[in-house]
């Protein structure tokens, strides 16, 4: 279908919505009338977006009766059950929510019309369908399938059986006559306690999927209050539940902050029902719940715990002692004791690398395994024992082995020499045509080869120091000279890809053993990448990397993967991808991370911008800095609490400009009613101490205080004292 027949279709659709929207005695017709184009085979996907709308819309609204949404509900089984095959997440979540509501009418009709077995059996199809996505479908989706299967437990289960307190509107099994030849009571309850059995289940499992629990949570209250027969097992499921203790022992902040985020969702639904049924026999033990909530609340940490780190067994390393210092008062030097005599090491066939290089006499020390150590412990003592050594000391010791490996060889050459030669190889066997062979080098076969024992003699007047070159003869030296290694095939695009996905893998890794960096002082653009190989480091040299040290390497692999037709992910948004997942995963001790790197973005746009206004020529590259500083906004707002007050000043604050999609975000914290002060703070903030944007805040700030009567006192202060007129002050009155 073309572009100009769908917007022309969806232009009259938007007439006849306009119109039953003014009166809804146009309903009946225009549904008839709209739903065979909506559903047609050959339809375009945006008539069938706004004919899931439209439907959802048209039962949910107040302002048609239920004996005419009834008639519509039997009118629309057949093209629901059609447009359920989509895959379009928005229309399942419409058709989903339109079934919701047609459920207990349909119910309602076949429990008064024994006879319409197919407009059951059409429903059953819809019901089928719906639940076979609860498990399997998008977040979206899982959602819709949640309030359905509410609304089937409400109607497959008994209602009030008290005459005195039964709502006529009301759609339970208590309507359903106990000879209907369609409806089984027991089969149709049976599956209502399955369904409800499959939703509480998520709270013994131990998963933190936050939106599915939050949903179900959310559906629960209606059942209990609703139904009496099931509200027993709901509130014992309930008050056994704790979202705390699952996420005590993770190491995941995410984890630890949805948990918390339920734990105060559970502890919302439970005083709802308290207040609800204050004399029930119930509310005892919803308070006593409750008073557990709290508690467990005050005892748990939303920030990760640190992993204490193994220590070797005292026993293990007693017998590794360091050298002894002392402190001379006289000279206020460290002098090291004297090392112990050094063990004369004879040649020997027994001779191995412990014995040429051990320089001490103590016999358990020179016992010891080293390799039982862990890497990171004995790369530490190495190099502070080389940072502490002193030089005459080193040179002493790297003397004593000098002379050492001289006598081995030495005593090499002399049994080279004490040994006869060895008998000559047989001599080669040629064919008649190959009287003229001359084996490689000219040397005659039957000479026998003094090369190994040239090799190793060793002259004691000359000096210690001599090159590997002195022990390889000098044909062996002309054929390497002449050797060339191979040269190795170049990787394709999709194997550069995976090693740079793996190298930044054990990047972060390290980045993430690595302990909080100590306060030091800002060294500013002074500072090198880095002068230690802590946090920081790994940081900034990352964020260089992601900015400007891939970027000649990116061009020339795209160029590459455009010739061969290939996909090509850029090595630097990978580098880019890997920050930003790290700085999410516990952004409030990350926060530093954050700020060098969108600092180390910013200045790189800058120098691409300058490169391009230098270079007509050259294609200025995309802009990094304000897509992913909105996107860093966009993870860590849903977790900001009032409590990160600082920290998140601290960040706007260290920051170079701020993009209007941040502005926006904060603008959405005003609206919080939870953490309304924080937004209101930061928009201060930045009135205050960033003149670039003020405009821009006020402007916000502005269209809040016309449009949102609740945040209408906290705007008012900040227009008092820079925007005046708006509120009907004069300038000379501001405070």
């Amino acid at each position: 279908m073309a572009d100009g027949e769908v917007r022309t279709k969806l232009e009259h659709l938007n007439q006849a919505k306009k119109l039953v929207l003014s009166d809804p005695n146009f309903y009946p017709d225009i549904l008839k009338g709209i739903l065979p184009i909506i559903v047609a085979s050959d339809g375009a996907i945006e008539l069938r977006r706004w004919g899931s709308e439209f439907l959802a819309e048209t039962f949910s609204s107040p302002q048609i009766t239920s004996q005419t949404k009834q008639g519509l509900a039997l009118t629309c089984l057949e093209h629901l059950l059609t447009l359920l095959n989509e895959l379009e997440t928005g229309i399942l979540k419409n058709v989903i929510q339109c079934s919701s509501s047609i459920y207990p009418l349909v119910f309602r009709y076949i429990c008064h019309n024994k006879s319409e077995t197919a407009i059951w059996q059409q429903m059953v199809a819809v019901k089928a369908k719906i639940l076979s996505m609860l498990d399997k479908g998008a977040e979206g989706v899982r959602l819709g399938c949640i309030k359905f299967v509410q609304r089937i437990i409400l109607v497959q289960t008994p209602g009030a059986s008290d005459p005195r307190l039964v709502d006529k509107s009301e759609v339970s099994l208590t309507i359903v006559p106990l000879n209907h030849p369609i409806l089984n009571i027991h089969a149709l309850e049976a599956e209502a306690h399955g369904l409800l059995d499959r939703l509480l289940n998520v709270f013994q499992d131990g998963k933190l999927d936050a939106p599915i629990i939050t949903a179900i949570l959310n559906s629960l209250p209606a059942l209990i209050k609703g139904r009496a027969a099931i509200s027993n097992k709901i509130l014992n499921v309930l008050m056994s539940y704790n979202p705390l203790v699952a996420a005590t022992k993770s190491m995941v902040f995410k984890e630890r902050f949805v948990a918390r985020s339920l734990e105060k969702t559970l502890r919302t639904v439970l005083n709802h029902l308290a207040r609800a049924s204050s004399g029930g026999p119930h509310a005892g033990k919803i308070q006593q719940h409750i008073q557990r909530l709290l508690q467990s609340k005050s005892e748990f940490s939303i920030d990760v715990p640190k992993s204490n780190k193994r220590v070797l067994p005292g026993s293990e390393i007693d017998s590794v002692k360091r050298t002894k210092y002392t402190r001379s008062d006289a000279e206020g030097e460290y002098t090291p004791t004297p090392p112990p005599p050094t063990i004369q090491v004879q040649p020997s066939n027994g001779t191995t690398y412990k014995t040429l290089y051990t320089l001490t006499g103590d016999q358990a020390l020179s016992n010891f395994d080293v390799s039982q150590l862990p890497l990171d412990m004995a790369t530490q003592i190495t190099l502070a024992t080389m940072y502490s050594v002193d030089p005459s000391a080193l040179e002493s010791a790297v003397a004593t082995v000098r002379q050492r490996l001289a006598s081995l060889v030495r005593a090499a050459a002399t049994a080279a020499n004490a040994r006869p030669p060895p008998p000559p190889p047989p001599p080669p066997q040629f064919d008649d045509d190959d009287d003229d062979y001359v084996p490689a080098g000219g040397e005659d076969l039957d000479e026998p080869s003094r090369a190994s024992a040239d090799a190793v003699a060793y002259s004691e007047d000359s000096d210690d120091s001599y090159e590997v070159k002195d022990l390889v003869p000098a044909t062996s030296r002309d054929k390497a000279a002449a050797m060339e290694l191979v040269k190795m095939p170049d990787l394709s695009p999709a194997q550069i890809q995976e090693a740079c996905e793996g190298t930044l893998d054990r990047m972060f890794e390290t980045i993430t053993t690595l302990d909080k960096p100590v306060k030091k002082e800002r060294m500013g653009f002074n500072r090198l990448a880095a002068t230690n190989w802590d946090r920081d480091g790994w940081i900034t040299i990352l964020s260089r990397l992601s900015t400007r040290g891939l970027s000649g390497i990116d061009a020339e692999i795209t160029a590459k993967a455009q010739e061969d037709r290939m996909h090509y992910e850029a090595l630097s948004g990978q580098v880019r991808q890997k920050l930003y997942m790290y700085v999410i995963g516990d952004f409030r001790t990350r926060m530093d991370a954050a700020i060098a790197w969108l600092n180390e973005e910013w200045y790189n746009d800058r120098l691409q911008e300058l490169a391009a206004k230098g270079n007509s020529n050259k294609t200025p590259l995309e802009p990094q800095y304000a897509k992913w500083m909105a996107k860093i906004m966009d993870g860590i707002f849903p977790y900001l609490e009032t409590t990160d007050r600082n920290i998140f000043l601290r960040f706007l604050s260290e920051l170079p400009t701020i993009p209007p999609p941040v502005l926006a975000n904060i603008r959405g914290l005003c609206l919080d009613p939870e953490r309304s002060n924080l937004g209101f703070l930061a928009f201060q903030y930045l009135c205050m101490l960033k003149p670039p944007v003020r405009n821009d805040v006020l402007g916000i700030v502005e269209e809040l205080w016309h449009n949102h009567n609740d945040v209408k006192t906290a705007a008012r202060k900040l227009l008092v004292k820079f925007r005046p007129h708006v509120v009907g002050l004069p300038p000379k009155e501001a405070t």
